[in-house]
């Protein structure tokens, strides 16, 4: 016990500056014609100050008498290879999850299972028909992060995280974006800790056609905040190329933008800090009425639809683009596609997607992962609470600098300012009530949805889908009002 809470490390002391997604805010209420500020970063913890992280506050005495605690999860993105491990095997991400769970196991006499049972629609079904049932076979569940929250919210299938014992909800290893932007009238549905490690979207660079176009160094126009959409139109008309020399631009030539026409593109107005949803007096509504929405619609029309800039290559993939096959100075995909460019020889970094312009305080990068909600039908909310607790605590000392580990060992990130950018992007990680309760549809996909008409009328858009999503919203929001109630 004495030893799981000693002194941290150097490295656990540093990573504690972006500590997965938990630390990136977006205030609850912000003006109506405005998009929301992003956060500002954690300061450094010092090495040598102990308990850089709280301890979870749980009883000393603690025991469950060996009981079960079961967590079911989708079989969908991160949650593949960064959620579990069954034992150790040398790697240091799967040992270091098999240590989070085995210390959880051992302090509160507990034995944790994760199970999935197929792809991320199995979740809602799952946990309806154990409610149904009252069988009290998940303690915990994780979700994608859209598919199915609406329905084990507004059925009245999971706890307010709230209700349940032990769980202090302000912990640095919880999600602090979720607290302002999935929270009404004082009620969270759904949260999520740093068991689940954040999955943004973010920009990759071919450092070999920047360093032949003579760019410069693209990390400096991130650290100086000069990183904006007219920088990267400028630096990506610098490479465009003709390389087959036919005449026409094609998926054989090279672009200064390459990426997937769907859902990777929202993150591009994300980047500008627009949301979809932003709240008044409290309440979420659609955040894309304003001045500010149409300037980014425009200025991303001119960016990834004017000229021979950008090339969409929808049919390799939403998330991974070989280097090798398609050659462009930026491509914008999830982190979590890192795995696929170990092997390539390409020289790439990675950094954030684009601010609107320099006014803009700060980065912002949208959290693709999912959240972590909690069955009516589990058999005791205490022991939830504190098993909850514990993986998120542990998760944050033993598996987040694993993984921060394997991202910096020099096969993933390529470059000594990689640390700075990952620092960047998890920083201001977020969420946003507009996305994980967009059903998927509506004006989640604006941005992708204009670019394929190769539009910028915000107005027809908003015309056509505005009752549809309000209706949506005014359904979530009675959810929350009935979320507890028998």
């Amino acid at each position: 016990m004495k030893t799981i809470r000693k002194t941290l490390s150097l490295a656990l002391a540093i990573l504690f500056l972006f500590a997965g997604c938990s630390e990136a805010t977006q205030p609850a209420e912000s003006p109506a014609s405005e998009p929301a500020n992003t956060p500002q970063p954690e300061e450094i913890v010092p090495e040598e100050e102990e308990d850089a992280i709280p301890a979870p506050d749980i009883p000393a005495d603690a025991d469950f008498g060996g009981a079960s605690f079961t967590v079911i999860y989708p079989n969908w993105s991160l949650y593949e290879f960064y959620l579990n491990a069954e034992e150790l095997n040398g790697d240091v991400i799967n040992d270091a999850m098999v240590n989070r769970t085995e210390a959880v196991d051992e302090l509160l006499n507990v034995d944790i299972t994760f199970i999935t049972k197929g792809y991320i629609d199995t979740i809602l079904s799952e946990v309806k028909s154990t409610v149904t049932a009252g069988d009290s076979s998940y303690d915990l569940a994780v979700t994608h992060c859209i598919n199915g929250l609406q329905g084990l919210l507004t059925e009245n299938l999971v706890y307010d995280w709230n209700t349940i014992p032990y769980v202090d909800l302000t912990k640095p290893y919880w999600n602090q974006s979720i607290l302002e932007q999935l929270t009404i009238e004082g009620k969270t549905p759904f949260a999520a800790s740093d068991m689940l490690i954040a999955d943004p979207n973010v920009i990759w660079f071919n450092n070999d056609i920047a360093t032949d176009a003579n760019i410069g160094n693209i990390y400096d126009t991130v650290l100086d905040g000069t990183w904006t959409l007219d920088t990267m139109a400028a630096m990506s008309d610098q490479v465009i190329r003709d390389l087959n020399g036919d005449g026409k631009m094609n998926a054989k030539d090279q672009y200064g933008i390459i990426g997937n026409d769907g859902w990777p593109m929202i993150s591009f107005m994300y980047g500008c800090d627009q949301f979809v949803a932003e709240f008044v007096d409290g309440v979420p509504q659609v955040a894309l009425q304003s001045e500010h929405a149409a300037n980014v619609i425009e200025k991303l029309y001119k960016l990834l639809c004017e000229g021979d800039r950008a090339y969409f290559a929808s049919g390799v993939g939403d998330r991974y683009i070989p280097f090798e096959t398609y050659h462009a100075l930026f491509y914008y995909m999830s982190l979590s596609s890192m795995e696929q460019y170990r092997t390539t020889e390409v020289d790439y970094g990675i950094i954030p997607f684009p601010k609107y312009d320099e006014n803009q305080a700060d980065y912002v990068s949208l959290n693709w992962t999912g959240l972590q909600c909690v069955p009516v039908s589990c058999r005791d909310k205490e022991l939830v609470g504190m098993v909850s607790e514990e993986l998120g605590y542990e998760s944050k000392k033993q598996v987040l600098p694993a993984y921060f580990d394997y991202l910096l060992d020099g096969k993933i990130a390529r470059h000594e300012e990689t640390r700075q950018m990952l620092d960047i992007i998890f920083d201001t990680s977020v969420y946003d009530f507009g996305m994980n309760f967009s059903n998927q549809a509506n004006f989640l996909y604006i941005l992708p949805d204009l670019m394929k008409a190769k539009s910028t009328d915000l107005a027809s858009y908003l015309k056509k889908n505005l009752k549809l999503t309000t209706k949506v919203y005014e359904k979530v929001i009675r959810g929350y009002e009935n979320l507890g109630n028998e």
